[in-house]
């Protein structure tokens, strides 16, 4: 596992704004493939998403929703 290539997807998500990281934790919770994602391993993959997750309830519902599907 490349942590540097973790934290890297990570500061691109991060760089995306509040609603846009929620819609991609929900979308690899779902399965799906998303960029930063695509060029990490799935173990890499699976440890950003758990970091996103960690990041993501210090802030709780005050950032905004976590997007569901229609």
């Amino acid at each position: 596992m490349d942590q540097q290539k973790i934290d890297r997807a990570l500061e691109i998500v991060g760089q995306m704004g509040c609603e846009k990281t929620r819609e991609i934790i929900r979308l690899l919770d779902a399965g799906e493939e998303v960029h930063p994602c695509d060029h990490l391993s799935l173990e890499e993959c699976r440890q950003m998403l758990a970091e996103l997750k960690e990041v993501m309830s210090v802030y709780g519902d005050d950032c905004c929703p976590i997007p569901t599907a229609h």
